[in-house]
């Protein structure tokens, strides 16, 4: 019997633990409320294969047509091309997407994977775009955008990569840690916990601060509230999952070599480095290192960003 009464007290100590975190997560969500589109322009949904993809466009219906791609990572969204979609769109039809698990796109809870976004990229260049566009991508994001551009080159008139990291060149290797941190974090109740802590407004501004922003006075709020927002929309943790796993990493090395398409890559103040392999990769690359940036340089430094894509597309940005 005591034995008994102590399998039943922990079951209900299990239950009023985990009944607490439930509340929590819901609590969480509430207060971050729906995410608003973040971007000037006409919004549409792209409907694909595994949900809806959400996407802005702005300029001329004429004119080249351009694709912003962002990059990976909890509350990434196409919000971050804010200071450049305005300016672009005065020379190109611009399209800045959220990526599927991202944003304002659907979030299905499926393994996210390379092939997935390479897919994508190849399906919404083909049916929304409709024409050869100058595509930008900023880290992870350029190697799916590599592997299309290898399988597809019509697609694309030239290729621009901003903060390729040096993990496109190498063959992923998830660690065991890695694996199990990405099953817990998969987990209904006790994931998306987990999920929130490592998701906090606190955490997303050190990543913009450590990684993301060399000058960390432009960092504003509302730039990390609606990192935050996007981060605690449901299902959000699933593409986080992975790619803490190290499932979204792919080694484009071989494609990068052969890639037909004009490429030209851009880095921060600490790409030097990186530089160098992607050159030793691929000679014809055009690389640029910006001081006094981090790795979203384009947000960081604009002006900049706009004349070298002036001086690689030929038009004026």
């Amino acid at each position: 019997m005591k034995i008994r009464g102590k399998i039943v007290a922990t079951g209900l100590i299990a239950s009023g633990v985990l009944g607490t975190v439930a509340v929590v997560n819901k609590i969480t969500e509430a207060l971050a409320g729906e995410l608003s589109p973040g971007l000037a322009g006409e919004g549409r949904r792209y409907p694909w294969k595994y949900g809806d993809v959400f996407y802005t466009m702005q300029g001329p219906r004429s004119a080249k047509p351009l694709v912003l791609v962002h990059g990976l990572g909890p509350g990434a969204s196409s919000y971050e091309w804010r200071r450049n979609l305005e300016a672009l769109a005065q020379d190109f039809r611009v399209y800045a997407l959220d990526l599927l698990g991202f944003g304002l796109s659907d979030r299905p809870a499926i393994t996210y994977e390379p092939q997935i976004f390479s897919d994508l990229l190849s399906d919404f260049l083909r049916e929304a775009v409709r024409a050869p566009a100058l595509v930008v991508a900023r880290g992870l994001s350029g190697a799916y955008a590599i592997a299309d551009a290898y399988r597809h080159p019509g697609s694309y008139e030239r290729l621009v990569l901003v903060s390729p990291p040096a993990t496109m060149l190498e063959e992923p290797s998830p660690s065991p840690l890695l694996t199990a941190m990405r099953f817990g974090l998969r987990l209904p109740l006790v994931g998306q916990f987990a999920y929130n802590l490592l998701t906090t407004r606190r955490a997303i501004r050190n990543y913009y601060e450590e990684r993301a922003y060399y000058d960390p006075s432009l960092i504003s709020d509302e730039l990390i509230e609606y990192a935050y927002i996007s981060a605690h929309q449901p299902d959000a943790r699933f593409p986080v999952a992975d790619l803490l796993a190290a499932r979204l990493h792919a080694d484009v090395s071989e494609p990068l070599a052969r890639l037909t398409v004009p490429v030209m890559a851009l880095w921060g103040h600490n790409g030097t480095g990186v530089s160098a392999s992607f050159k030793r990769v691929n000679p014809q690359i055009e690389t640029h290192i910006l001081e006094r940036c981090g790795e979203h340089l384009h947000e960081e430094q604009p002006e900049a960003f706009h004349s070298l894509l002036r001086a690689f597309v030929g038009s004026t940005v």
